[in-house]
């Protein structure tokens, strides 16, 4: 009944739904991440609700996704925002780490892996600010002249909340490059006058 995927858990909504006991099961299956019998109750009502309710356990969050019951370890790193100088070659972060390389732009073709990001040195001015993403935050998607909110940009993305919760962005000047993993400014894209590339990688731990 549980899928891990990385340091998360996955229930499958219908498949709990059609268990029984329903609520001896549901507590069995949650236990192990500080789940007690009257909450087991609560989240069996969790099942019936809308996707984005959840409810905290002592070291876990139950989150009710549109097909799952997403289980996420409760935050326990409390760093927010990391700077990065130019002569730096890696940054670890929590559950993964960036490196960075400055390049050659001769031959270099923009990657269509989102976890790398190859930005025009011409307009990275150091040092950059890596944090969480928050409200109000918007940046230029690549291939678009108009400016997105983040939060618009992970609804369209269909991200979970634990997915959002966990995202990050990198910061120049006050402007967003890259959210982490996802997409970059189209303002910091390769052109055909692109001389020297700034190289970033995003590795999960």
């Amino acid at each position: 009944m549980l899928e891990k995927r990385g340091e998360e858990y996955f229930i499958p909504v219908l498949k709990l739904q059609k268990s029984s006991p329903l609520q001896t099961i549901t507590y069995e299956l949650l236990k192990p991440f500080g789940c007690s019998a009257a909450q087991a109750e609560q989240v069996v009502q969790l099942l019936n609700s809308a996707p984005g309710k959840y409810l905290s356990t002592a070291t876990h969050r139950i989150y009710r996704d549109r097909k799952w019951l997403i289980i996420t370890p409760q935050q326990t790193d409390l760093s927010t925002h990391f700077i990065i100088a130019e002569e730096q070659e890696t940054v670890l972060m929590p559950g993964a780490r960036i490196t960075l390389q400055h390049l050659d732009a001769a031959g270099v073709k923009p990657p269509t892996d989102a976890t790398i990001a190859c930005l025009d040195a011409k307009h990275i001015k150091f040092p950059l600010l890596l944090r969480r993403w928050k409200k109000g935050d918007y940046f230029y998607p690549l291939g678009m002249q108009k400016k997105k909110k983040v939060s618009r940009f992970f609804i369209d993305q269909k991200l979970s909340i634990p997915q959002k919760e966990n995202a990050w962005v990198l910061e120049c000047g006050k402007k967003i490059v890259w959210i982490v993993g996802m997409r970059i400014d189209d303002r910091f894209k390769l052109t055909p006058q692109t001389q020297r590339l700034l190289r970033l990688e995003w590795q999960p731990a």
